[in-house]
């Protein structure tokens, strides 16, 4: 009996000392992968530090820009939109007093219009970049409504291209409505990818 005790006593103690010996090992091995993931993280965050150093140095600043027509106008054929009431232009590049956009850099661009119209009026515009249609849109709005009409473009476009809303050859009375204060007719521009 003093033999199994004896037994019983060495075999818990060896049982406590394992588990102690896996403990550590567990702990180590939670230890180093924590270890590795800080690591990671950091080298991760050196990184995303680099490439916002990098772009406030070169100075580059976003190319964008928001713009309306701030009353109601009647257009021939032809007629450049001249969006007067520029509502943001990051880089400076619309001209409000022509209604045109120059590219300050080469890249794929997005280009959206809007156009409000009065009931049976018609607004049939196109999207140019250096007197090159790239897009058109017809506006015929019914009897009694007010209805955006809208379109939106990703085209290339080169550094110094000049980008415009112009009506089309086809329509001698363009209405470009403002139904209430705040609608507006619109043209927008965005550097998707300088390439």
């Amino acid at each position: 009996m003093l033999f199994f005790k004896a037994f019983l006593f060495s075999s818990f103690l060896l049982g406590i000392y394992s588990k102690s010996i896996q403990n550590s090992t567990n702990e180590e091995q939670d230890f180093t992968f924590l270890r590795n993931e800080v690591k990671f993280l950091k080298e991760r965050l050196d990184n995303v530090t680099e490439i916002v150093e990098k772009g406030t140095k070169t100075g580059q600043k976003s190319v964008l820009y928001f713009v309306r027509l701030s009353s109601e106008t009647t257009l021939n054929k032809n007629s450049i939109v001249k969006f007067d009431n520029v509502i943001t232009d990051e880089a400076g590049n619309f001209n409000p007093g022509d209604g045109i956009f120059v590219s300050p850099v080469t890249g794929i661009y997005l280009f959206s219009w809007t156009v409000f119209t009065a009931s049976s009026k018609i607004v049939d515009t196109e999207l140019r970049v250096d007197n090159v249609i790239i897009d058109t849109m017809y506006a015929y709005i019914g009897i009694g409504s007010h209805v955006p009409a809208t379109k939106i473009v990703l085209c290339q476009v080169k550094k110094g291209d000049h980008v415009w809303i112009q009506t089309t050859a086809h329509t001698t009375e363009n209405v470009f409505a403002n139904p209430t204060g705040a609608s507006k007719s619109s043209f927008t521009g965005m550097l998707v990818h300088e390439n």
